[in-house]
């Protein structure tokens, strides 16, 4: 599997005409994954990983994005006074001087009242506006500055989103869903995870509970309600037509890829490789 993704990768900078990639690092699995990947590829000095915190970022992750990009002349940009400026954490009421612990519990119980198909109302819209424009700022501003930093130096920017986010719609259309090159597309999230054992991404990146980061305390699995497991199961049988909507868990999960059509359409997978 290995060797098929940097030869993949390979080939696809090469038809960029880049010299180099720009990546942004969470501290969580897919960043950690590939950022193994492209050390495969490439010298030291043509990946930039960058870092880019914000008020509402955990930080373990920011420790552990730091630990995988000691390496690297990798940079650290705030996006918190953009958001300021911008009026986000004001739309929300998330004032800086409310403790991160504070604001984990408040967003676990809103989760809990909202229910158990939160993911579901978020792709079909119905969840309210400033919750999810409060969402995509983040990842957008982000996008942004990676391929500001990748234009100076003539660099691609490399994604990290996995074939279980993309048939789910688990990411942002023109935030972290934009990038020249995304190796891992066509692999769901249980098979990153062999591939981050087989690279030796740390055991601390592997163990923690993949997390968007976006809102405090909200890990993926607890907003899609399912194990990743379950998850991919499930998306494999869709993908092979082997339906089973009796199943309620299936049909959860098939609802929700039929409702993301609109969000994969935004990413084309044969750009991305086999």
């Amino acid at each position: 599997m290995v060797l098929k993704l940097i030869e993949q990768f390979k080939k696809e900078l090469n038809v960029l005409n880049k010299s180099g990639v720009v990546l942004g690092v969470s501290g969580g699995i897919d960043s950690a994954v590939t950022l193994k990947l492209l050390e495969r590829c490439l010298e030291p000095s043509q990946i930039l990983p960058v870092i880019m915190p914000e008020q509402d970022s955990n930080k373990e992750n920011i420790k552990r994005a730091k630990q995988i990009c000691a390496r690297y002349p990798y940079r650290i940009i705030s996006i918190t006074p953009i958001l300021r400026k911008l009026g986000v954490y004001r739309s929300m009421k998330n004032y800086p001087f409310i403790p991160y612990s504070f604001k984990k519990r408040y967003c676990r119980n809103r989760l809990q009242q909202l229910g158990n198909q939160v993911y579901l109302h978020y792709v079909k819209g119905d969840l309210p506006n400033e919750f999810i424009s409060y969402i995509h700022i983040k990842n957008r501003i982000r996008a942004t500055i990676l391929f500001y930093e990748a234009e100076k130096r003539n660099f691609a920017v490399v994604g990290t989103i996995n074939r279980t986010e993309y048939l789910l719609g688990f990411f942002v259309p023109f935030g972290d869903g934009l990038a020249d090159i995304m190796p891992l597309l066509n692999l769901y999230k249980t098979d990153i995870f062999k591939l981050a054992r087989e690279l030796d991404v740390p055991g601390d990146i592997i163990k923690s509970p993949p997390s968007p980061d976006l809102i405090p305390g909200l890990n993926d699995e607890m907003l899609l309600g399912m194990k990743y497991a379950e998850v991919d199961q499930i998306l494999k049988d869709i993908e092979a037509q082997r339906l089973d909507l009796k199943n309620k868990k299936f049909k959860y999960i098939y609802e929700i890829h039929k409702q993301a059509e609109k969000t994969r359409l935004r990413i084309k997978p044969d750009r991305f490789g086999d």
